[in-house]
């Protein structure tokens, strides 16, 4: 009977560890100034292709992949876009991110999960997924909206006083 037990325990713990270890084929998202400025200031990145989700008026996201990378997602929700200055300026006059208070856009570097740049994205959300499979492959997840918490500011405001 102890046995079983120490048993059971080994197996147990060895589920913990495998299910907190971290696949090594993810990447990451990390602000940064330089590249919010370079979305602000309508200048296309060469050599990449643009992708946005949401409303074409209004997007979610915007992304720059530069070309040595493709987006194999399977179910793609990414809208693949020929930029333009006069496109990537009309969306910065209805994103108008220097009166945004609330939910100002941020620009990101995408990183691969073996540390180079893949690209460059632009939201209010900085919450993805992003996964690189292969050296030339990389799945970008659309941009997980935030804990509800972040979207309730105005809820201090409901409280009676």
């Amino acid at each position: 009977m102890k046995t079983l037990q120490t048993f059971l325990l080994l197996l147990l713990a060895v589920f913990l560890i495998t299910g907190c270890a971290r696949s090594t084929d993810f990447g990451k998202l990390v602000r940064n100034d330089e590249v919010k400025k370079a979305f602000e200031s309508s200048t296309i990145l060469p050599d990449h292709t643009y992708f946005y989700t949401g409303p074409e008026a209004k997007p979610d996201a915007i992304m720059a992949l530069h070309n040595s990378y493709t987006l194999a997602n399977k179910r793609n929700f990414w809208i693949k876009v020929d930029i333009t200055e006069e496109m990537l300026h009309s969306w910065n006059r209805i994103i108008d991110n220097n009166y945004r208070v609330r939910f100002p856009y941020y620009g990101s570097r995408i990183i691969t999960s073996d540390g180079k740049e893949a690209g460059a994205w632009y939201s209010r959300y900085d919450h993805t997924v992003v996964k690189s499979p292969t050296p030339q492959s990389i799945i970008i997840y659309t941009p997980d909206v935030p804990p509800e918490h972040q979207f309730r500011i105005d809820r201090f405001s409901e409280r009676s006083e």
